[in-house]
């Protein structure tokens, strides 16, 4: 019988994950790794599923992190962005499948040779947006005949600090020295500001219409690479207004500026102070809908026409699917869905790339399905 590992999996986002693991997983055990240990037996106590365990993980080691994966048939990491690498160079040590939710990005994607050499699968970017959005977007293409242009919108509806984690997402995602908020064009990478091409995008309600602009996401990394014939990929996305406006003023202002300032005889780093406030208030975890939605376009050719395939998710409302929880199932349910599919033999190929080379598209899209996810799907003549 097989075992699978959780890191980070009574956080913010993983927690779905192992929740969804438990409901629908033969594993004979799911370790949860975790940093606060009392947590982690707190939450696994009241699941009550007796192939639960816990562990803590020390994600700043690579040797520890390898020796704490080793035995397992497949890792979920669900840790914050910054141990992404760390995590992939401990799977390569002990010789075991994983995938994660952020991942793929150039510095994970330089690993893919060890990876393959290892003779493992690193699936990067198993949540949502990289994740579901990678996978609609193979399906469309699987659906045409040739593929010219790719265009992904998200809007991720929570409140702005519900987790340190997700606090660093959103500031990451516009902050100026952000290097890899790229496009793909005509052969090309091309790095763009925050803030920059704003398209409006009808998401369903309660979400409704709304602005995105391009952020750093790994899709137009792999996407471009692994579409045969695509020449544009553009990944935008958005959180809630208000979130937003905080963001924008943020940046407007120059508090992402590195240096520090002077205040009351101390120096200060307005962003640091900004964190803390944001953590420690009230005001930073509130927000009025939690939930989230992709639209996925695939321009193309099909039987001579120029047409678009479109998806557009959605899922039940949040007062039926678990109030702010409505946010983190559609994040975290995917990653136990990829885990489940490496765990029964079903990786593509090994190395380590984005889920739209590495996982069976048509039937990952079925199992959100069974959970409830909503996917829309329309052709559109052009």
């Amino acid at each position: 019988m097989k075992k699978i590992l959780v890191l980070g999996g009574v956080g913010a986002m993983a927690s779905e994950t192992t929740v969804d693991l438990v409901k629908t997983s033969d594993f004979a055990e799911i370790m949860v790794a975790d940093i606060d240990i009392a947590k982690a037996e707190s939450v696994t106590k009241t699941m009550g599923d007796e192939r639960l365990r816990v562990a803590k993980i020390n994600a700043e080691s690579i040797d520890d992190t390898a020796e704490l994966m080793s035995g397992y048939d497949v890792v979920a990491n669900g840790l914050p962005r910054t141990y992404c690498e760390n995590a992939i160079k401990a799977a390569i040590i002990a010789k075991v499948d994983m995938l994660d939710l952020i991942s793929p990005h150039e510095e994970t994607m330089a690993m893919d040779a060890e990876a393959e050499a290892a003779g493992i699968a690193v699936v990067g970017g198993v949540g949502i947006t990289p994740g579901i959005t990678n996978i609609l977007a193979k399906l469309g293409a699987d659906r045409l005949d040739s593929v010219a242009q790719i265009d992904i919108d998200f809007a991720a509806f929570r409140s702005i600090a519900h987790s340190p984690g997700l606090l660093h997402v959103i500031l990451w995602e516009f902050d100026p020295h952000t290097k890899d908020r790229f496009y793909y064009e005509s052969g090309k990478l091309i790095a763009n500001p925050p803030f920059s091409g704003a398209r409006t995008v009808d998401f369903p309600e309660p979400i409704g219409r709304q602005t995105t602009y391009y952020v750093p996401h790994g899709e137009s990394q792999t996407l471009s690479k692994n579409i045969a014939g695509v020449q544009r990929v553009y990944i935008r996305g958005c959180f809630p207004p208000r979130a937003m406006g905080l963001v924008k003023t943020l940046h407007d202002y120059g508090m992402y500026a590195s240096a520090p300032v002077r205040f009351e005889g101390r120096e200060i780093q307005p962003l640091e102070f900004i964190r803390h406030y944001l953590l420690n208030s009230a005001e930073g975890d509130q927000t009025d809908i939690w939930g989230y939605s992709v639209q996925v376009e695939v321009t193309g050719r099909l039987s001579g026409n120029r047409v678009v395939y479109r998806f557009v998710t959605s899922h039940p409302p949040m007062e039926t699917w678990g109030g702010q929880r409505a946010y983190a199932k559609n994040v975290g349910i995917p990653l136990s869905v990829g885990a489940q599919m490496l765990a029964e033999g079903k990786a593509m190929k090994t190395g380590v790339d984005g889920a739209e080379t590495m996982l069976p598209a048509e039937e990952f899209i079925n199992e959100l399905r069974k959970r409830d996810f909503v996917i829309n799907e329309s052709l559109i003549y052009l």
